[in-house]
């Protein structure tokens, strides 16, 4: 379905709610050529949390020390 983006200006909320209920794909024209297409949401997915954090899988490394309290030198180095 295509709709000028002066009907789209006017029937936002009703073009939205018909692409979210009907999932039909709607093309946003300006003198006749597409400037955006409106597509419905994709379905829900629960996010995995074991592939999510198995992303930052290696990503971490620790340094013995780095929590310690700077001295007054570093302190002075850091700012």
């Amino acid at each position: 379905m295509q709709v000028a983006v002066s009907e789209f200006k006017s029937k936002c909320t009703k073009i939205l709610r018909n692409v979210f209920n009907t999932g039909q794909v709607v093309e946003i024209t300006r003198r006749g050529k597409v400037m955006a297409i409106v597509t419905p949401p994709g379905p829900d997915k629960k996010a995995d949390p074991e592939e999510f954090l198995g992303c930052l899988s290696g990503t971490v490394s620790y340094f013995p020390g780095w929590d310690e309290p700077l001295g007054e030198g570093e302190w002075e180095a850091c700012q």
